[in-house]
Formats: structure tokens, sequence, C-alpha cells
């Protein structure tokens, strides 16, 4: 399963950034984090054999200390992945 989780961090100090993008880098769960704009701080895509394991990541997650809010989207089905890069010359 795929899902797609936006999260706020509580506060913006280095060390707080620091501390959360490290410990994101350490959970095989995520396959790719995203600092974004708008209403949340990172766009995390997860991966999970099933809810139950991915009840346990959020578990997690949610220990964090600088974890504000988790939002999930549950990817239904792909209608593209990973198309070839456009070239610009």
């Amino acid at each position: 399963m795929t899902m797609f989780v936006e999260v706020s961090l509580s506060n913006h100090q280095v060390t707080s950034v620091d501390d959360f993008e490290q410990a994101i880098r350490e959970m095989p769960e995520v396959v790719s984090c995203h600092v974004v704009s708008g209403s949340y701080d990172y766009l995390l895509e997860v991966v999970s054999k099933d809810l139950v394991a991915y009840e346990q990541f959020t578990r997690k997650l949610q220990c964090l200390q600088t974890v504000k809010d988790i939002h999930t989207q549950l990817a239904i089905r792909k209608v593209k992945d990973r198309g070839a890069l456009p070239i610009y010359l």
C-alpha cells in the first residue's frame, strides 16, 4: 500500500527540523520526503504492507516531539509512475 502523508511541525527551529529529518531518513517505510509549501511542511510517500503496519508507522511518527499534525491520503491505484524525465535544451 502507498500512502501520502502530510506532516506539520510544531516549530521550525533548526534543531527541531534537523531532528525530524534525521528521524525520517531512518524510517524504512518512508520512500520519499519533500519539503513543501502550503498548509503542511512535509509530504511523505510511505509504503506499508497493510493498515496494521501503517498504524505502527504512524505511532512512531506521532512520537516525534516536533510533529504537530499528520494527514494521510491512501493511494487507490496508480495511473502513471516514474515516467521519463523531459529533457530541455
